[in-house]
């Protein structure tokens, strides 16, 4: 320290002072601050962006360490720093623990997936509601500094606290999503805190008043700027100039020369199953990208996983009976085969949806900007020789929506442009039929069991990034139904091993051998009841929610096919909250709740309760190609329309939706259905 030295008294201190200052490690920078005694060490040059043991991103993270100040993300210096665990904000620190709050999917195939407990997250849940009643307390007040970027935040730490509090996941997962929750809270609050303290600031400086003291509970930022290290002093958040020691003049006052401190209580250890880089390059905007967009949202993971459209082919198209066949058997020729009984004992390199014959060049073949070629000679959307548009009628079946039935019936299956046999869709969620439609009651009754032990574990495939699930053949549906292999003439481990290929055929994208239970010995449950055999009573409300998780399913896969975004951050976000107004649960990924009476959505009996969704439904399909003027540019739908005005409205979005569907997909689309109460 040859060349600092201390000049001055504390009470002299500007912005251009130095209450502290320390070199950098390598001697080549100066950091001095005009406001807090300390000098943490900056993160400068070549950094990664890895996901630690404790599910953050260790010194490079901007809700443990100061980082650099850096345009569009300049409000992290206000992130709150942690607090003692007997403060009320303490649960935006908590780490949950396997052993104590985590519960196991009783009855699921998927035997590691769980859910936290609910008294374990109740804390962090009141403060996700308290901090969206203030962020809508401040678009409701006008404030000048709310902008997309807050209402992106508080979009994404609700939907986190959605994904944690109703869907079932690996503990890994479930410790991630209470981080992203963490994450999302303490940017929201910096967002308002920032502009609020800097609002003051500046306010205090045209006045000429003094700069405030320093609010410590501030994270603080470092700046190679004089103006941003005026406007944080200024506001009273911590701030460190990071300067060559020749640019310091001898005028400048310098209180304390002192070390850097070194990163303390931080995790840099990488757990056993992270590592992967999510960026590596120069400190600043990008890698805070990075963090915030957060590459691990779950375990195997892409910001938005579901459906994932190739933007040059589209969705996959399901596979032939032939390649389901061969994609029982492993690449290697490790998997089951006729007269063989040999399971796989590496899944991880095992028949792998993705890897399956005929998955690649399927993709490779598509060039076009729609997925699949346009044949002129369309034909009926059947399956097995039946006419999907046509109304089913079962007991179980629950009952039609008249304008969705009366819609469905006077589709134009001849129309010009419709994708046909190996352009078809495959079903991400079971055709509802096949439940109702098959030949012997046994046969439906493995149907539901099989579904509600695997439902969990098929609901968390749907985010996992590049599954391809739309290359689901209707062979693979039937035969994993049924929980058999249809074959008397196989031994038992040949059945289990002809079991455990069409398992790992689909689940093996994100889960190892050891995680399946074929057989498991608990019942399942299905909205906190337990079904040790199937209660037939129940199976009309069980197809209800197979039909509204089809309907959630292909609508989000129907938008991100006609409104791509690419390379936008937190787009999503916005996508899935605008989706999920449509429905009163507000849940896109799974049916959060079984409606209650007179909140039922778009199955609501009376028009106008259907009416809020009804729009929300609009302002969806409005923003689709070729959409009629009437429904784009329409008054909005509300309660005060007549009933017959709603009923028209409704008729022709449900129109448009349907067609469509059917022009992109080539099949019947899954529709709603009213809610059968017991």
């Amino acid at each position: 320290m040859a060349f600092l030295k201390m000049t001055g008294e504390a009470t002299t201190v500007t912005w251009r002072d130095a209450l502290s200052a320390a070199y950098t490690p390598d001697r080549m920078w100066v950091v001095t601050s005009p406001n807090v005694p300390f000098v943490p060490m900056p993160p400068t040059g070549i950094l990664e962006v890895v996901l630690r043991a404790d599910y953050r991103y260790g010194l490079v993270d901007p809700i443990q360490w100061p980082q650099v100040y850096s345009p569009g993300y300049e409000y992290l210096c206000a992130i709150q720093r942690p607090l003692p665990a007997t403060h009320r904000l303490s649960p935006l620190w908590w780490t949950p623990s396997e052993d104590a709050d985590f519960e196991r999917v009783q009855g699921c195939t998927i035997k590691c997936l769980g859910l936290l407990r609910r008294e374990s997250v109740r804390a962090l849940g009141e403060l996700v509601e308290e901090m969206s009643r203030l962020v809508a307390d401040a678009v409701a007040a006008g404030k000048d500094f709310v902008d997309d970027r807050l209402m992106s935040l508080e979009t994404a730490m609700r939907h986190s606290q959605d994904r944690l509090v109703n869907f079932p996941c690996t503990f890994r997962d479930a410790a991630l999503q209470v981080r992203q929750v963490q994450r999302y809270w303490l940017m929201s609050r910096a967002f308002i805190d920032y502009y609020s303290v800097c609002k003051r600031g500046r306010e205090r400086a045209i006045r000429g008043d003094r700069a405030p003291p320093v609010d410590v509970r501030f994270m603080g930022a470092f700046t190679t700027e004089p103006g941003v290290v005026q406007c944080l002093f200024e506001a009273g958040i911590p701030v460190w100039w990071i300067r060559q020691d020749a640019s310091i003049l001898e005028e400048i006052v310098i209180i304390e020369i002192r070390d850097v401190d070194e990163p303390r209580n931080i995790c840099q250890r990488v757990g056993s199953d992270h590592g992967e880089v999510l960026y590596r390059g120069l400190v600043g905007t990008k890698h805070l990208q990075a963090t915030v967009r957060g590459g691990h949202t779950y375990r195997d993971i892409s910001r938005a996983p579901l459906l994932v459209v190739d933007y040059v082919g589209g969705y996959p198209a399901p596979m032939s009976h032939r390649e389901y066949q061969q994609a029982l058997v492993s690449a290697d020729g490790s998997g089951y085969q006729p007269g063989r009984t040999q399971v796989h004992s590496n899944p991880a390199q095992g028949p792998r949806l993705n890897r399956s014959p005929g998955v690649a060049s399927a993709v490779q073949a598509h060039t076009r900007a729609h997925p699949y070629a346009r044949p002129s000679n369309a034909r009926k959307s059947h399956g097995r020789g039946i006419d999907k548009f046509a109304d089913l009628v079962h007991p179980w079946m629950p009952a039609a929506l008249d304008v969705w039935r009366d819609v469905m019936a006077q589709v134009d299956q001849h129309a010009a442009g419709v994708q046909v046999n190996q352009g078809r869709w495959g079903y991400w969620i079971p055709d509802p039929g096949m439940f109702v439609r098959t030949q012997t009651e046994d046969r439906a009754t493995r149907y539901f069991m099989t579904w509600l032990r695997v439902r969990p574990g098929w609901l968390y495939m749907l985010r996992v990034k590049d599954a391809a699930l739309s290359r689901i053949s209707p062979q693979w549906w039937r035969d994993f139904l049924y929980g058999d292999t249809g074959r008397a003439d196989l031994k038992e481990g040949s059945r289990n091993a002809l079991r455990a290929s069409q398992f790992m055929h689909v689940f093996g994208q994100a889960f190892q051998r050891e995680d399946l239970d074929l057989n498991p010995t608990a019942p399942p449950t299905w909205f906190g009841r337990r079904l040790p055999t199937l209660d037939r009573s129940l199976c009309p409300q069980i197809l209800w929610e197979i039909c509204e998780l089809g309907f959630r399913v292909e609508l989000l896969a129907l938008d991100r096919l006609l409104v791509p975004l690419r390379d936008q951050r937190l787009t999503e976000e916005h996508r899935e909250d605008l989706i999920a107004s449509v429905f009163p649960d507000r849940a896109i990924y799974g049916v959060s709740k079984l409606p209650e009476e007179g909140c039922e959505g778009l199955s609501a009996q009376v028009p106008q309760r259907r009416a809020p969704y009804l729009e929300a439904f609009r302002c969806v399909l409005s923003r689709w190609p070729r959409c009629p003027r009437s429904i784009h540019d329409g008054v909005p739908i509300t309660t005060a329309l007549q009933r017959e005005t709603i009923i028209v409205r409704e008729r022709e979005m449900v129109q448009y939706y349907v067609e469509t569907f059917y022009r992109e997909s080539g099949r019947a689309p899954i529709v709603p259905r009213a809610f059968p109460r017991a």
